[in-house]
Formats: structure tokens, sequence, C-alpha cells
């Protein structure tokens, strides 16, 4: 997938320190469904409430998350799905990030996918896997609002630095 020529990545800048998830999820619905923004930080702070309530986007009980963690996995998870009607899982790979670049390589030759990176101890920030370019995955960065190149050794290597996180946890 491309990212949009008519779309500047950071009108999709998420608006606060929470809600990268919800900027993400926005930008997957700009590349699947070409959907643009008449308000972004509105919307996107609208979203972000949407994900951490107890409903999911395809209408179905989800565990409660509180707002000031961030968006939770399943949620981005349960949007994807509602978005691409595919399945989406949830795959660690803090333990073998050399399996998570592959499955995440594997994930975005179908369709954007959420990557979760952060420290060594938690998960912190959302960004979206846009394409593979050679040994690379280009990715939106909410925090920048900005396309960002990952090279396959810094995802394997937990170096990912991008937003200032370096362990990736997580492929959505």
């Amino acid at each position: 997938m491309f990212w949009p020529a008519d779309l500047d990545p950071a009108v999709l800048r998420q608006p606060d320190a929470l809600s990268c998830g919800a900027s993400s999820v926005a930008a997957a619905h700009v590349l699947v469904a070409g959907w643009r923004p008449i308000d972004a930080p509105a919307q996107i702070a609208a979203l972000h409430r949407e994900l951490t309530s107890t409903r999911s986007a395809r209408d179905r009980f989800q565990t409660p998350w509180p707002r000031s963690l961030g968006t939770p996995p399943w949620a981005v998870a349960n949007a994807l799905n509602a978005l691409t009607e595919r399945r989406i899982a949830t795959v660690n790979v803090r333990p073998r990030p050399q399996v998570g670049f592959e499955v995440l390589a594997e994930q975005v030759a179908l369709r954007p996918t959420a990557a979760y990176i952060g420290s060594r101890w938690l998960p912190r920030h959302v960004v979206l896997a846009v394409r593979r370019i050679g040994d690379a995955i280009e990715v939106f960065d909410p925090a920048a609002g900005a396309l960002v190149r990952v090279e396959e050794e810094r995802w394997s290597t937990h170096t990912v630095g991008v937003a200032g996180w370096s362990h990736f946890w997580f492929v959505v």
C-alpha cells in the first residue's frame, strides 16, 4: 500500500499523548477506505473514546480499559477487523522480535498493520505499518505525524527508535 499523495500524514498526528492507537486506526481507515478527515483532532479524540469503551467497533463487549493507558491491542484488532473484514489477531513478539518482523512483513503485504512498541518494560506507542520497502517497513508514526522507515535489524534487535521507543511488543 502507498500513502495517498493528497493527504499529508501530519494531518493525522495524534492530538494528545494517549491517542496514538486511534491515530493509527484513522490512518488505516485512510488507506483501506479512502477516508479523509474533516476535523482530525476531534475525530481522533472521538475514536480514542470509542476504542477505550466497553463496546467494540463490531458492537460487541470488549474488556474495559482506562483511557489514561492509551489504546489496548484488542480494541485496535477489533477496529482493524471491522475495517478490513479480516480476522485480526494480536501476536506478542516481545520475546522473539525476529519472528515478529516476519509476521509484520507478512501482514503488511495484505493490509495496514498496527505495531506496538515501547520500553523494555511496557508497550507505550502504536504505529501503523503501511508497506514493506526492501528490508524495511514504512510506518505511520502518529507522534510525529510522519512516515518513517524502520529497517529489519531495528525491529529484530529491539532498537526500533520511533518516537523514542525501542522495544517491539505486538503485531496487530
